[in-house]
């Protein structure tokens, strides 16, 4: 679907298998970025040292990006395309995300992943579920701790061998 092979890319940062995380969300939208993807990393990389941690910045993103405790991963620096994102989407082992356009992707895809909805929407809404990507949802984002959503997908990320 639409994507372009992302191995080379990938290879260069590391050889492990990865989550990818989509902390972002447009520059519009501030309501719907879930404020602890740091706490969650730093959870999921004391408990998971097989995995690596990955974030793909957009164009908007770049300067952000530094302030996330995860791989960034680029081509030559410059942000992924489309096709390239797609690919990197395909190739990740889990995926964790805001309520954003790569996660949607995600869904589309058929990646195992979770995505996290504030009061904006609800994931029924925007029908992006499915029988590998789930959504949690909660009233106020800033009241959904980061050792809440880890024990939401604990198991998942125990399977990725």
């Amino acid at each position: 679907w639409g994507s372009t092979n992302i191995n080379k890319i990938v290879n260069k940062y590391f050889g492990k298998k990865f989550i990818l995380l989509f902390p972002f969300c447009s520059p519009d939208l501030p309501h719907k970025k879930w404020p602890f993807f740091n706490e969650l990393i730093r959870i999921i990389k004391s408990k998971h040292s097989n995995l690596e941690v990955a974030i793909a910045p957009g164009p908007n993103e770049m300067n952000e990006a530094d302030s996330i405790e995860a791989v960034k991963i680029t081509n030559k620096g410059k942000y992924l395309d489309i096709m390239e994102l797609t690919g990197l989407i395909k190739k990740a082992s889990y995926i964790i995300s805001n309520d954003t356009g790569p996660a949607h992707i995600a869904a589309h895809v058929n990646k195992d992943g979770i995505v996290i909805f504030g009061p904006h929407t609800t994931p029924e809404k925007v029908s992006i579920e499915t029988d590998k990507f789930k959504a949690i949802s909660a009233d106020n984002l800033k009241d959904l701790k980061a050792e809440h959503v880890y024990l939401e997908i604990k198991d998942k990320l125990e399977l990725i061998n």
